[in-house]
């Protein structure tokens, strides 16, 4: 690699970036190309970067992936990594575990930890070789000790659940606090719920609120509902009900159900929010045509008591039906109420103690 190859590779960086010039892809190209020339693995990689994402060019993962090849076959890790990936995906070539193996073994050699964590993968999925989860640890391993936040995640992961080892939460919460501590939101929710529950750790509230507002603040829809349940339900030191609506607002309008249940509670209720009635039948509506028995109950409940809506039994009915069909106890027991003592129906002892028997068997579960 020579001293001017170097230079055309920096050129074309400044213009991929925007660095001191404007930002221009076609320039970026030339360069890059002109850096190729030498063998430049660096620039070689980036043009076939720009193949694959469609920048200054059209996309042409073909083409790409020829690129990736040259880069991978000088040695460059990232190169190897992608074309691995591009042979698990069958992305600009034909799909082959034994060419994905290869090239992530290449650069997970190098210690490149992205193609450490595929191959541990590989291993983990049986994907081109025997499924072997201590294999996957090990090249995990690898990846977590040079600080890769999303392998350092799925070790604690697997610790937290006991996926191809053996439970362990001292080292679960150690693998999720090093990933939660770069900021992985998937972490930061994991482990703030080990606190929100005492799962393996001292229950703590304040804990769970930390990591949970950490991850909800990257917009992880979980984290946001259950930091919401938290304020909403919590102890004293973290119970804040005005913050609560707001959080399972926020989480209900990207469409979680619990939390459209939940807001529908508060505005029932009025806690944390002007009382209003019909902002609680939208919302149970919201999460009963998504299938929550416990909204479609709570209509039923609605229609038949004129709470909010005119009262209507033959709509009660039919949603205490839906929630019931789902095996929801409090449904099933209202029914057989109705039907035994023909309140909004025509009585029917038969259909009475079918519903009522039902409600007692899952109740026995």
């Amino acid at each position: 690699m020579t001293d001017m190859a170097q230079s055309h590779y920096q050129l074309g960086m400044n213009y991929f970036q925007g660095k001191g010039v404007e930002k221009s892809f076609s320039e970026a190209l030339k360069w890059f190309r002109l850096a190729a020339q030498h063998r430049h693995a660096r620039s070689i990689f980036m043009l076939g970067r720009m193949y694959d994402k469609g920048m200054g060019t059209a996309e042409n993962p073909a083409e790409a992936a020829k690129y990736y090849q040259q880069a991978a076959e000088l040695g460059y890790s990232r190169a190897q990594n992608i074309l691995g990936q591009n042979y698990i995906k069958g992305r600009g070539v034909t799909a082959d575990y034994d060419q994905a193996l290869h090239w992530f073994r290449k650069a997970a050699d190098q210690n490149f930890s992205d193609a450490q964590y595929n191959l541990g993968l590989m291993y983990a999925k049986g994907h081109g070789v025997p499924k072997d989860f201590l294999e996957a640890r090990r090249w995990w391993g690898m990846a977590a000790e040079q600080g890769n936040s999303k392998v350092q995640f799925t070790l604690g992961h697997m610790y937290l659940v006991g996926k191809g080892v053996k439970k362990n939460y001292s080292k679960a919460r150690q693998w999720l606090r090093q990933s939660a501590d770069q900021g992985l939101p998937t972490a930061q929710y994991h482990l703030g719920m080990m606190y929100l529950r005492g799962t393996g750790v001292l229950q703590s509230y304040t804990e769970a609120r930390t990591w949970l507002q950490k991850a909800a603040e990257q917009n992880y829809l979980d984290a946001t509902y259950n930091l919401g349940k938290l304020l909403s339900s919590g102890s004293e030191e973290v119970r804040d009900p005005t913050l609560a609506v707001v959080l399972l607002k926020q989480a209900a309008t990207r469409g979680h159900q619990r939390a459209q249940v939940m807001l529908g509670h508060h505005f029932i209720k009025g806690i944390g929010v002007a009382q209003d009635f019909q902002l609680a039948y939208h919302w149970w509506l919201e999460a009963a045509n998504d299938g929550s028995a416990d909204a479609q109950y709570n209509l039923g409940i609605m229609h038949l008591n004129g709470k909010g809506v005119t009262r209507d039994s033959l709509e009660g009915k039919k949603w205490l039906t839906k929630a019931a069909d789902q095996g929801h106890t409090k449904a099933q027991y209202c029914l057989g109420v109705m039907y035994s003592t023909g309140k909004g129906v025509p009585q029917d002892m038969d259909e009475a103690f079918r519903w009522k028997e039902a409600a007692e068997f899952w109740e026995t579960l």
